[in-house]
This record gives structure tokens, sequence and C-alpha cells, in this order.
């Protein structure tokens, strides 16, 4: 419906800009160190090189001539020169090193102050992003408690319809329920991911929510897939990029299930045509129909 897709999309963006600030902090933090470890690396290579510069300005040129002519042979003014060379080409790389310390600090530390711009820039989109969910919440709580209550009527109709057929022997299903029925997940780490997802129903739905006690639909089913050692990223389009595509006739148990364009819904296959997803605020966990009009492709995660 409008009412889902409309909150999703925003939901969906701020976990992207979530994921993207999580990942500019870990940039930051890897920077300072490359730049704390540089400023002691310069530290070291100044006082050498002052060192270097005081010897050479008290010693002048002319320490090098005399212990040119100052040899005794041919063979004691080969080492001596050689020795020389060897000296200044120490020397040279003295600075050379300095050089390249102070070349590399500069490049790192203007990374680290676009880093540290980009993430200010993210965390004011988050906030705006949190801010938009949480007008939408307010604003949309009499839509979403009037549809609520539809589906709770259908739902007591339902139930009061089975206990009839019940009391008259007759078993009818009750229309609304959708029956668990996963099958066989093809490996060990599907089952693992369908066996968590499934383990949540019943859990209420919240934006940015990736567990234990609640979650939104990227958020249940990266939590899922970690249970099994897999990582996908916060986003159900991040999600869909970090996936293999698989063919609808070859969905499997764990495979998921991408809808919306742009894609703001992901679910988990559970077979039986059944999918397990967190839906959207005011409902919990839940497996439902995997046919869905706005179907966009599915990926196989740890492929």
């Amino acid at each position: 419906m409008e009412l889902e897709k409309d909150f999703e999309l925003v939901s969906e963006s701020y976990n992207l800009a979530h994921e993207k600030l999580i990942s500019l902090q870990a940039r930051i933090g890897e920077s300072e160190l490359i730049v704390r470890r540089l400023e002691r690396s310069m530290k070291s290579r100044q006082s050498a090189a002052i060192d270097l510069a005081t010897a050479l300005y008290k010693d002048g040129t002319s320490a090098s001539v005399e212990t040119i002519l100052s040899s005794d042979s041919l063979a004691e003014l080969d080492a001596r020169i050689g020795y020389l060379e060897r000296t200044q080409s120490a020397q040279v790389e003295v600075f050379d090193r300095l050089a390249a310390d102070r070349s590399r600090l500069e490049a790192e530390l203007e990374e680290l102050e676009a880093a540290r711009s980009e993430a200010l820039a993210t965390e004011q989109r988050l906030a705006e992003l949190r801010a938009t969910l949480d007008e939408k919440v307010v604003a949309q709580r009499d839509e979403i408690e009037r549809l609520n209550a539809q589906i709770e009527r259908a739902e007591r109709r339902a139930a009061a319809r089975a206990r009839a057929a019940a009391a008259a022997a007759v078993p009818v299903p009750p229309a609304a329920a959708v029956r668990v029925a996963p099958a066989p997940a093809p490996n060990r780490q599907a089952q693992v991911a369908v066996d968590a997802a499934l383990s949540q129903i019943g859990k209420p739905y919240s934006y940015g929510a990736s567990g234990p006690d609640s979650y939104d639909c990227s958020g249940l089913t990266m939590w899922a897939w970690a249970q099994a050692g897999v990582s996908l990223p916060h986003n159900s389009g991040a999600q869909y990029a970090a996936t293999t595509r698989v063919d609808r006739s070859d969905w499997e148990p764990g495979d998921l299930l991408f809808f919306g364009s742009p894609i703001h819904h992901v679910g988990m296959y559970i077979g039986n045509g059944q999918m397990v997803e967190a839906p959207y605020t005011g409902r919990s966990v839940r497996v439902v129909s995997a046919s869905r009009s706005d179907y966009v492709g599915a990926g196989r995660p740890g492929v």
C-alpha cells in the first residue's frame, strides 16, 4: 500500500545514511591513527635532520676535501671516497624521507578533514530523516490504527468462522491465517538464516532497528543472515547490490526478495510461496505470501 511504500522509502534512506556514517567514522579512525604514526615518524626524522644539518654546517665542505687529500695510498683514497659517497647518500636519504613523510601527512590531513566534513553532513542528513520519519509516524498514526483495526476485525471474523466450523465438525481454516510451512533450505547457512528470521515472528517493526527486540525490513534480513556468519548492509537496495541474482523459478529458502522502485522493501523466502518480513509501523514480524505486484528481483547472500 502507498502508506507502507512512502514510509519504507524514507526508512531505507535513513538506514543507508546510517551505514555511510559508520563507514566514515571507521575511515576517520584509521586516518587519525595514520596521522599520529606519521607525526611520530616526522618528529624522529626532524631530530635526525637537525643533527645532520648542524654537523654539516660545522664541518663544511673542507673536511671532505681534507679527508681525501690525506690518504696515504690509492687504495685508501678509493676507500675514503666510497665512504664519503655512502655518507652523502645517507644524508640525502634523511632529508628525502622527511620530505616524503611531510607530503604524506599533508595528504592524510586533507583526507581526514574531508571525511570529517562528510560525516558532519551525513549526521545532519540522519537528523533530518529521523525528524521526517517521526513526523510520518505521528501524521499517519490514525491511518495505521484504522488499517490495523480493519485487519484485526477480519482476523476475528475468520477466527469466529473457524470456531463455528470446528463446532460443526467441518474443518475450515481461517481465511486470514497464513500457514508457516518453511521448506528445507539448500545448505546449513541458509537454514540457520531462515530459522533465525522465523524465530523473530511477533517482534515489532521499528524503523532503523536491527534486533534483537525490534526490526525494520532490512534490519531483519541483515540480523538473520548475520546469525549464519554472512554480513549484509542495513538497507534493502544495498542488500540487493550485495547479493547474487536469482530467477523467480530458482528461489530457495534463505533467498532475499526485493520490492518497489526504487527498492524499499525486502523479505526472506522460506519456501512454499511464503516469506518472512518485518512489514511496517504498527505491525510485527510475520509470514506472508511472497507474491507482490511490486516484485523487483531476488538475491542470494553468501554466494
